[in-house]
């Protein structure tokens, strides 16, 4: 797994852990819980009140548990984390509205109206909590999708930079998503073919970014061309091999072919093969 990996995990597991405090807190309070920041609900309203407020905290622990697992996937797939992340984050506030409304209701006295105090005439079976406008949860929401948004299109925004080729005294360096360094000692040889890497076979992701118009960085699987790491745009050609000892080879290519024939020629110049 990768530094990126590791990274965008980290993230997601603090904000878990943010969901996770919530649950916590939830389960200690001697008071009824709230859902929406800034409201009250006073004890009147609620018949069994540490039940309530258990349920309260499943609700933000089964939340914050699937953040986590979208953090735990993220280390192997981050195009996979970056998706649960986004149903999790955007959508998945809905079920948790209705969730709490559900739990509200089912341990709500009807005696007693949402201020406390006794219900005039026949209970209401419908009657739910009213609440002021919740703009303290509506400023999380914004903040958590902007967050949310900032990372996913950081993520996105360096996946599909296009890598940059250093040649050092005693190795090659790429820098980009799951960039790597190449010590010449590894290097049995370097070809130019002149085919995209689509033509020549993508194989499948194993741990790696497959962004957007066929950009492809990390580890990939093929059937023609075995474990491979690819700093490639599939559709471009031609492509760098760098075929390396008794470890992955490496496929690189640019969106422009003359960068990707340039780069060819400095490395066939400046590194030393056997």
């Amino acid at each position: 797994m990768s530094f990126e990996n590791i990274s965008f995990a980290a993230i997601i597991w603090l904000c878990a852990l943010g969901f996770g405090v919530i649950a916590l807190w939830a389960l200690l309070r001697k008071t009824p819980m709230t859902f929406w920041s800034g409201s009250t609900i006073s004890p009147e309203e609620i018949t069994d009140i540490p039940a309530y407020n258990r349920a309260n905290a499943i609700m933000w622990g089964v939340y914050a548990l699937c953040m986590f697992a979208s953090g735990v996937i993220s280390l192997f797939s981050l195009n996979a984390g970056v998706v649960l992340l986004i149903i999790v984050c955007v959508p998945g506030i809905i079920p948790l509205v209705f969730t709490y409304k559900r739990i509200y209701k089912k341990y709500q006295n009807t005696e007693v109206n949402p201020k406390g105090k006794k219900a005039k005439g026949k209970a209401n079976g419908n009657a739910n909590v009213r609440e002021k406008t919740p703009k303290a949860v509506i400023i999380l929401t914004v903040i958590i999708v902007i967050a949310s948004v900032a990372v996913i299109g950081g993520v996105f925004y360096y996946g599909e930079q296009e890598p940059v080729v250093s040649i050092l005294e005693d190795r090659i360096e790429i820098k980009a998503q799951y960039g790597t360094e190449i010590p010449f000692t590894e290097i049995a040889s370097i070809s130019l073919i002149e085919k995209s890497m689509k033509d020549i076979g993508v194989g499948a992701r194993t741990n790696g970014y497959g962004g957007l118009g066929g950009t492809l960085r990390g580890n990939f699987k093929s059937d023609k061309t075995g474990e491979t790491l690819l700093f490639v745009e599939a559709n471009s050609s031609p492509t760098i091999k760098i075929d390396r000892i008794d470890k992955r080879d490496i496929y690189l290519s640019f969106t422009d072919g003359g960068t990707t024939e340039k780069i060819y020629r400095e490395l066939v110049a400046k590194v030393p093969l056997k």
